[in-house]
């Protein structure tokens, strides 16, 4: 069964590289992501990772932790 799943988050106030690497390391340390991909022009963060190991709840709260408020986008 794959479940490898891309979540689109909404983390508001981003405005640098400095977000950008403080992201990537608050993410990527989690097990099971895969991909991390930070839009700062929409304030986006695609996260590819297995539902199985790392849940849309851990990626707010490991976001959470790292000083950033998220919350998952609404679907287009």
């Amino acid at each position: 069964m794959n479940t490898h799943h891309e979540t689109i988050l909404d983390v508001p106030g981003m405005s640098c590289q400095s977000c950008v690497r403080h992201i990537h390391a608050a993410l990527g340390e989690l097990d099971g992501v895969a991909e991390v991909e930070v839009r700062l022009s929409d304030g986006k963060v695609l996260v590819h990772h297995d539902q199985d190991k790392t849940s849309v709840n851990h990626l707010i709260a490991a976001l959470g932790e790292a000083g950033y408020e998220s919350s998952l986008a609404a679907a287009a």
